[in-house]
C-alpha cells in the first residue's frame, strides 16, 4: 500500500510541473518565422538578381505578383 501512495503522490507531483511549463501555441510562432524568413530569403534573391540577372528578377517579381493575385482572389 506505501508504493501506490508514493506513486500517487509521484504521478501528482509530476502532473503540476507539467502544467506550469507547457507552451501552447509555441508551433504557431515558430510557423510564423519559418514563413517570415522564407519571404525574406525571397525578397533578398529577387533583389540581388536586379543587378546580375535582370530577368530572373522581373520572372520572380511576376510570379510571386501571379500568386499573391490568385490566393487572395476570393477576399
Amino acid at each position: 500500500m506505501p508504493i501506490a501512495i508514493v506513486a500517487w503522490l509521484h504521478a501528482t507531483a509530476i502532473s503540476l510541473v507539467d502544467s506550469r511549463t507547457r507552451q501552447l501555441g509555441q508551433g504557431t510562432v515558430e510557423y510564423v518565422g519559418v514563413v517570415v524568413m522564407v519571404t525574406l530569403l525571397i525578397a533578398a534573391v529577387a533583389v540581388a538578381s536586379k543587378g546580375w540577372a535582370p530577368g530572373v528578377g522581373d520572372a520572380m517579381r511576376k510570379a510571386l505578383t501571379a500568386a499573391i493575385k490568385k490566393a487572395t482572389s476570393g477576399l
